[in-house]
């Protein structure tokens, strides 16, 4: 006879039979029936003393103290006052205190010399530890205070699970009438199981009985824990095959799917986040249903601690997910959907996305994915996720997150398609980032779009959810706690169409989609409209709009920045009034996304109108503080850096005419910087390459990412402009990545040679860079014949264009079977490369002159002031085109003419960058001091004159 062996340890639920190797160790409770009250006590009371041993071995203080620092963990919301308990946590918080006084103030002191008192307190305790989650607990919670009591508590102190072992009372179970009764059962086993590991004794006639009567339960923990391993404790890795037939039968379920297709397996979501997504379209009642269907399917977990379920895939539902469902949540067998890839390379799944590619066509780039958006008036979105369907090319959000300065302005040249529809926008979203991407369209439609997307059904179900802000925004950012939610978000952040009638989540949202789509209807009535004063207030109520949406972004902790493509920048710039458009739009909406701590930063320097200053929060400004913004901006197009002198002065122009209280110096207010940073130069690609290197731990040493930068200025811009596309050198590094934690400087050049030949090496023609990329992707030397057919170039354009590939330094020629050939060879330091500083402009001896803001100068600079740098790099080279200047104010009553400037920049994305800083005077901290080169965007004071955009 086989002696059983002790089996690893594992939570979930094991049928033990004669087939098993499963042993009956552990704590056995016997006869165990349909009737939860019969045997669930006395398993309690049998696991008591070990529960008992456990907590004394990680308590550290007194009973109270010790059950809350356990509650802590248990129950992370059990403090939280905003809710009441409900009662499956009352009595979870009755069993931790009661178990954790047994354990540390009753122990080992014998009954019979307890005082009546004790006795008596000792029998109470005991019963609610034994009683809990039976009914007759307490306050009678069901098994939720089971789950939420002794399994939580184990879970998580226990090092590995303790075995219990149920001997199913085969008799009672067989001749049950009332199935809700067995099903209730069957229910805490399972809750069980999440703590422990649960061997289940059943005879074979017991076991086909409960096939035949609960088949769902069955087939979830016992049929395939036996056999194919797929309950959601194993450890076994899952099969394709399984998924297909845990999902196979859901093809008359579509709500089911698209709930199983919308859930994550990186973290949960709770029912009330699930009932409001539009991409699920569930009636509120039908969730929980769907989703303890999903549960037996053992394809998501249900994590019922806290105060609200939540809700998270297992790994065999990702499996099913990626596997066995369409970007549509339709289902498609695995094996079709493997034959699908083998014949096309990004096949057509939606409008949205790129059409299939002939055999022998290059995939298509990041841009021209983008850019093939769909139709919105066919079935493509007019808000379209970035990073979706599956078969979006990878690190998009990377690529457009990562050029983007903090707290500013970023001008990036690159040659971008223009959307197919110019209506669509993009969102992408991580945890603590969210990307907008959409296309310049003038002011109005911008506007119209950028609230489109930060206010859209997906946003509000994804992003801005209400797991994410709380149900009555209590989750939102703010450390203080010095005044109620809804007076911070009110009166200091200044939300709008957030009245008293809307502090809930839920009726927030009721009422923000409806403003919102009552201003949509207006953009598409007015964008072409001559009517004037409509168009002024819907510019007003956008500007709020969006600066609402900001604030609440900002609040719940999410950095948000939006990329704004300007595809025909030439013929833009070619139009005086159109770039006076782009110009404004930039200058009146970016200083609308301000604040200081918990202060819009709008309202405390431009606001004027009496009404609107009433309603604001006291705020304490303390000495040289600085605004942030709420949204960073990217503006792309293929020569937009030449537009930065325009964009500064229109914006420099805005932003002096601050609140006359604040222009006198009678009120003080943070100083507002909104630097406009040329994306393309040294220290912006330097910054790229050091936040990449930062993101995957790269080990570049600073002479090797010095090396890298002069190759990205030498691959991604034209010649003699020390000029490089920051998308171009973002996907190159990410390629290179992929094959080698810290690549090489020729392993990077080499990943930039997949790229188009108008990005890679732009200088040359498109026949020579083909070439050279041939040869740097090539794995030995090639020949002529070699050479024209995998750069598929013509043989004429190959002897024409050779001369310019073969005089780059790491192209030699080598003889090869008496034929010359052409390789690569690895790049070394050349022995004239110029240092570091001859990549900036040459410095002057005598020091830079403070770049401050004059109120009172209105002269202009004279015959022999120097002339602006058109380098992109300032004196010290620490900027990437001019320091950002700052708000001061004049004091009243002081004749001195000094000035004590207030100026900080937050660096967290451009080490290699900073403002000037003045040297302190004895004047007023709130003096307005002169300017003496307006290229930078400032606030400073002047008479405010009505431009529009309220919040």
């Amino acid at each position: 006879m086989r002696t059983r062996q002790p089996a690893a340890r594992k939570r979930g639920v094991r049928l033990v039979s004669h087939s098993t190797d499963i042993s009956t160790e552990g704590i056995t409770c016997p006869a165990v029936s349909p009737r939860l009250t019969e045997w669930v006590p006395a398993l309690l009371a049998k696991l008591r003393p070990y529960t008992e041993r456990t907590i004394r071995e990680h308590a550290t203080t007194d009973p109270w103290r010790t059950s809350s620092q356990l509650l802590a963990k248990t129950l992370p919301a059990w403090q939280n006052t905003d809710n009441p308990w409900t009662d499956d946590v009352a009595e979870a918080v009755a069993y931790t205190r009661a178990i954790t006084t047994l354990a540390l103030t009753y122990r080992d002191e014998p009954t019979s010399t307890r005082s009546p008192y004790h006795q008596q307190r000792h029998a109470d305790l005991t019963d609610t530890v034994t009683s809990i989650g039976t009914g007759r607990g307490p306050v009678n919670a069901d098994l939720g205070a089971l789950a939420k009591g002794p399994v939580a508590l184990h879970r998580e102190l226990d090092d590995q699970p303790r075995a219990l072992t149920l001997l199913l009372d085969g008799d009672a179970w067989t001749s049950l009438t009332d199935r809700r009764t067995g099903v209730r059962a069957l229910a805490a086993i399972a809750v069980l199981a999440d703590g422990f590991d649960v061997r289940l004794v059943a005879s074979p006639r017991v076991h086909r009985h409960l096939s035949k009567r609960y088949p769902n339960w069955t087939e979830c923990h016992l049929d395939l824990t036996a056999s194919r391993d797929r309950s959601p404790h194993t450890d076994h890795a899952q099969t394709v095959e399984a998924a297909w037939e845990a999902i196979r039968d859901l093809d008359a379920e579509p709500g089911k799917r698209r709930l199983l297709g919308n859930l994550k397996t990186e973290y949960d979501r709770s029912y009330r986040e699930l009932t409001t997504d539009h991409a699920i379209d569930v009636a509120d009642g039908t969730v929980s249903r769907y989703v303890l269907d999903l549960e037996n399917r053992d394809l998501v977990t249900i994590d019922r601690r806290g105060q609200h379920n939540t809700v998270q895939l297992t790994d065999l539902g990702e499996l099913a997910v990626q596997q066995c469902l369409d970007d549509n949540n339709d289902l498609v067998h695995p094996d079709q959907r493997r034959l699908d890839g083998r014949l096309t390379a990004t096949p057509q799944q939606s409008t949205s996305t790129v059409s299939p590619r002939r055999e022998g066509e290059e995939p298509p780039t990041p841009d021209e994915w983008v850019a093939a958006t769909g139709d919105p008036d066919a079935d493509a979105d007019y808000v379209q996720w970035l990073t979706g369907p599956a078969n979006a090319p990878t690190n998009l959000h990377e690529r457009v997150n990562t050029v983007a300065h903090d707290d500013a302005i970023t001008l990036v040249d690159d040659q971008l398609h223009a959307f197919d529809d110019g209506r669509v926008t993009y969102l992408s979203h991580t945890n603590d980032d969210t990307h907008v991407v959409l296309q310049w369209g003038g002011p109005l439609a911008t506007l119209g779009r950028l609230a489109g997307a930060l206010l859209s059904e997906k946003a509000l179900s994804k992003i801005l959810s209400s797991s994410r802000l709380g149900h009555e925004f209590e989750a939102i950012d703010d450390d203080t706690q010095t005044y109620p939610t809804d007076r911070i978000l009110r009166r200091g952040h200044q939300v709008g169409w957030y009245s008293d009638a809307e502090t809930t989540y839920g009726a927030w949202r009721e009422r923000i989609t409806t403003v919102r789509d009552r201003l949509l209807a207006q953009v598409a009535e007015l964008t072409d409209s001559d009517d004037t004063v409509a168009r002024t207030n819907l510019f007003e109520d956008l500007h709020g709009l969006i600066a609402s949406a900001t604030q609440l972004y900002h609040a719940a902790g999410i950095d948000l920045t939006t990329t704004l493509r300007v595809p025909d920048t030439d013929a833009l710039a070619r139009s005086p009034t159109h770039l006076q458009d782009l110009c404004e739009f930039l200058a009146k909406t970016a200083p609308k996304q301000s604040i200081y701590g918990i202060h819009s930063g709008y309202r405390m320097l431009f606001e004027d109108r009496p009404a609107k200053l009433c309603r604001r929060l006291p705020a304490e400004t303390d000495h040289d503080a600085t605004m942030e913004l709420t949204m960073s901006w990217v503006v792309a197009g293929p020569t937009i850096t030449e537009l930065h002198d325009e964009i500064t002065d229109t914006l420099t122009r805005e932003l002096t005419t601050v609140r006359e209280a604040i222009a006198d110096g009678t009120e003080a207010a943070p100083t507002l910087e909104i630097p406009v940073v040329d994306g393309t130069t040294y220290p912006a690609i330097r910054r790229v390459i050091d936040e990449i290197a930062m993101t995957h731990d790269a080990q570049w040493t600073p002479r090797e990412r010095q090396r890298l930068v002069r190759l990205c200025l030498r691959s991604f811009g034209p010649a003699d402009t020390h000029q490089a596309c920051p998308y171009d050198v973002v996907v190159s590094l990410l390629r290179a990545l992929n094959e080698s934690r810290t690549p090489t400087l020729a392993a990077v050049e080499r990943a930039a040679a997949t790229l188009p030949p108008e990005h890679f090496r732009p200088e040359f023609t498109p026949t020579a860079t083909k070439l050279y990329a041939t040869l740097l992707r090539a794995d030995g030397p090639l020949g002529r014949s070699e050479l024209i057919e995998e750069a598929g170039i013509s043989a004429s354009s190959y002897d024409r264009r050779l001369s310019d590939v073969r005089g780059l330094d790491r192209v030699t020629p080598v003889q090869q079977g008496g034929h010359r050939r052409w390789t690569t060879t690895k790049p070394t330091p050349h022995p004239k490369t110029p240092p570091v500083t001859a990549w900036l402009p040459a410095t002057s001896d005598q020091p830079a002159p403070p770049l401050v803001t004059y109120r009172q100068s209105t002269t202009p600079a004279g015959p022999n002031s120097p002339a602006p740098d058109r380098t992109g790099r300032d004196d010290c080279g620490r900027w990437d085109r001019h320091p950002p200047l700052s708000i001061t104010t004049k004091p009243t009553g002081d004749t001195d003419d000094t000035t004590r400037p207030m100026t900080t920049t937050n660096q967290s994305r451009q080490p290699n960058s900073h403002a000037h800083q003045l040297p302190a005077t004895q004047d007023h901290p709130n003096t307005m001091p002169p300017t003496t080169h307006p290229t930078t965007a400032v606030a400073t004071p002047q008479t405010r004159l009505p431009t529009g955009g309220d919040q």
